[in-house]
């Protein structure tokens, strides 16, 4: 439209819109009704337009009704793009605003994902919000609140901790019982339901104190119960690798039920019986100050609140605070700041879709999935 060397100077996105309306019309009194502006003004702001370009993009025939010139056909269609693109950019960013448009990361934990709760409570939001890339990592607990205090992580779950630490908020979205895993040659795995007063004399495999700390502790709830004091000889950060200790015959664990789907070999897990059985529950955590995409996915996982058996609005948020000790190397997976930092956030090699065949294992903290 202009030659090598010829430069336009700045145009406002209502003239294109002016000439494109006029074009359309072919009339200025027709235009002029349709874009709500006298006729003597259109034809000023098309003369300005006309100006601006330095060149004639229209011939009057008679008073009002008007042919385009051969620049004003060749003009045409690039105006339509302009405003096109102008319309799709407002459009982005009203969706950015509302957070229909966005990035989430979002930690949890291998049980959650093995017993398909997480794709049961992430997949109808990612289907009603296609345009928001959501990236998952498996994460201890207290890593996922690290990552969500240091605004690392969007949101996790977890297990519900006693506290919410400050700076974190959240609500529990599934509650289960806890249940007993055993090697499947020990004695007790022929019973269906296990006592704990039958558990006194066992050797217990557990948590380590960081995965523990403002938690639930598992293996004593139940030792209590039984009127004992537990003997835990080996303790380990992860719930898989807990099975893995009881399969090699190390000892029994204390487990949330949901463990059940986990198909360790060499492991069964048994209900525990108990006139008042502790219950453990996930809980559903983020941060203080969501960003928009975040916000709608508080609101969606708000409708999985538990209250009145799981239906209506999250209870109210426990402001206590409690201690993180810094030495125990609460800091997110690197792979988690990196991507944070590229804003290339689950492009990178090792990720793998929910609907994907390839999964990577990450060190130390665990592996991530790429739900996009």
């Amino acid at each position: 439209m202009f030659n090598d060397g010829e430069q336009m100077s700045y145009i406002e996105n209502r003239l294109f819109h002016y000439f494109v309306t006029l074009a359309e019309e072919q009339h200025f009194g027709r235009a002029s009704l349709r874009l709500g502006i006298s006729p003597p003004t259109l034809t000023h702001q098309i003369q300005k337009l006309e100006s601006e370009l330095g060149a004639k993009l229209l011939q009057r025939k008679g008073n009002t009704k008007i042919v385009l010139t051969e620049a004003g056909r060749r003009f045409l269609p690039g105006a339509r793009e302009v405003l096109r693109q102008a319309e799709e950019t407002a459009a982005v960013a009203r969706q950015a605003e509302r957070g229909e448009l966005g990035r989430l990361q979002v930690g949890f934990m291998n049980v959650v994902s093995g017993a398909g709760l997480l794709r049961s409570w992430i997949r109808p939001f990612q289907q009603a919000n296609p345009a928001i890339d959501i990236t998952t990592y498996r994460l201890a607990p207290m890593a996922q609140i690290a990552g969500i205090v240091h605004d690392q992580l969007d949101a996790g779950f977890m297990r519900t901790p006693r506290k919410y630490p400050s700076g974190v908020r959240g609500f529990p979205i599934y509650r289960q019982p806890l249940a007993l895993a055993l090697p499947s040659e020990h004695p007790l795995a022929q019973r269906k339901v296990i006592s704990p007063a039958m558990l006194a004399r066992e050797t217990f495999v557990s948590t380590t104190p960081q995965l523990d700390i403002g938690f639930f502790g598992y293996t004593e709830a139940i030792a209590r119960i039984g009127g004992f004091v537990p003997r835990v000889v080996k303790r380990d950060g992860d719930f898989s690798s807990l099975l893995a200790h009881v399969a090699l015959g190390y000892g029994i664990a204390v487990v949330p039920e949901l463990m059940k789907t986990m198909h360790v070999s060499n492991v069964v897990v048994r209900s525990i019986a108990a006139d008042s059985m502790p219950q453990t529950s996930i809980a559903f955590v983020y941060g203080i100050r969501p960003s928009p995409s975040a916000k709608l996915l508080i609101r969606h996982m708000q409708r999985h609140a538990l209250r009145n058996g799981g239906k209506g609005a999250a209870p109210s948020h426990d402001h206590d605070r409690i201690i993180i000790p810094s030495a125990l190397n609460l800091d997110p997976h690197p792979e988690v700041r990196a991507k944070r930092a590229s804003k290339d956030v689950g492009r990178g090699a090792g990720a793998c879709t929910l609907r994907g065949s390839r999964s990577a294992r990450a060190p130390h903290q665990g592996e991530e999935m790429s739900q996009r």
